[in-house]
């Protein structure tokens, strides 16, 4: 197929209605893990409130409000990153050192979770320790580190196709969920460091 042919292709009505429905369907996806997240930290927030004190024994380690807020500006940035991506394949260039970026901000964000997981069980606290204080921190920050981990691997995978051209201006329908995806965890986490460490 010639690049004129392509062309014609990307801007074709058959093109723009599927990127649509895969917008629509991401969209439908990220509502749902939205509520599950909500159900997730509102279980969370009446455990809480059940509680006289938190955390519930003064043996139980308190949450690494620092590091995590280090952490969290990994994340955040990683978002502002992949917009860059975006941003320059929509104008025609590759993107690929913002991507590498995204990938390598949200792999330290994934690595310094791993190693704040290792240091609250080292210190006493886990998913069987210190009741519902211990197991909803560990589901919480476990689950929303799982999809981290995930959209990691997706921009990853995004980053390895890009260095072969396989985004341009016309055509990056999977740059544009995968970013959805992205930004709702960031967001997300937002929610939950200011639930679980700051409130």
């Amino acid at each position: 197929m010639s690049s004129a042919a392509l062309t014609a292709h990307d801007h074709s009505p058959d093109h723009h209605a599927s990127q649509r429905t895969a917008v629509f369907g991401m969209t439908i996806f990220l509502a749902s893990e939205a509520m599950l997240f909500a159900g997730l930290i509102a279980g969370y927030i009446v455990l809480r409130l059940s509680s006289p004190a938190w955390p519930p024994s003064p043996d139980l380690p308190k949450l690494p409000i620092l590091l995590t807020g280090i952490n969290t500006v990994f994340l955040i940035a990683s978002s502002f990153a992949f917009h860059a991506a975006e941003v320059a394949v929509k104008k025609g260039k590759s993107g690929v050192a913002w991507l590498f970026v995204t990938v390598l901000l949200g792999s330290l964000f994934v690595g310094v979770q791993a190693y704040e997981w290792y240091h609250m069980h080292h210190e006493g606290l886990w998913f069987n320790k210190g009741g519902a204080y211990g197991a909803s921190f560990f589901v919480l920050t476990g689950f929303h580190g799982l999809h981290v981990l995930i959209g990691v691997l997706m921009i990853g995978w995004a980053l390895i196709r890009q260095l072969g051209g396989a985004y341009s201006a016309q055509s990056h329908t999977y740059l544009i969920l995968a970013g959805m995806y992205w930004h709702f965890v960031d967001v997300v986490w937002l929610f939950l460091y200011s639930v679980l460490y700051l409130i």
